[in-house]
């Protein structure tokens, strides 16, 4: 049987995208260094102010530098992602209250996820959608 591997290929398309995007800049000024471990896969995404600045590869076993992390397993991530493209999946805060996802290395990190929920969430769903074209 195949393992499946995560769906990252939208990154850089929804890095662009949402940089040239009025509206998510009007969410406001995003500052958190986010690793999205997917199996044994990992990538870091960094917000800084208005735009997210860089996109990488990430050890998945070093996420000691990052502030949050989203951590899924590929089949787990490509479903929400398709779900999130069809309008039909939760929030990331609704998943994580359900079955945790999102991880922090400590209370005031954690924080981070909250504060900046809305912009993730963006990031995400402009993703998922650029994955289902």
């Amino acid at each position: 049987m195949a393992r499946a591997k995560a769906n990252f290929s939208w990154l850089e398309a929804a890095q662009r995208h949402l940089n040239d995007d009025s509206a998510f800049r009007k969410l406001g000024s995003t500052d958190m260094k986010l690793g999205l471990v997917i199996g044994d896969e990992a990538r870091l995404v960094v917000f800084e102010a208005f735009e997210i600045s860089q996109i990488g590869d990430l050890d998945p076993h070093d996420v000691r530098d990052v502030d949050l992390v989203i951590r899924m397993t590929p089949r787990d991530w490509n479903a929400y992602l398709k779900k999130r493209a069809q309008g039909k999946g939760p929030t990331l805060l609704s998943l994580d209250l359900d079955s945790p996802v999102v991880y922090a290395r400590n209370p005031l990190k954690r924080l981070l996820f909250e504060r900046f929920n809305l912009s993730l969430q963006m990031f995400i769903d402009s993703g998922a959608r650029l994955a289902a074209a």
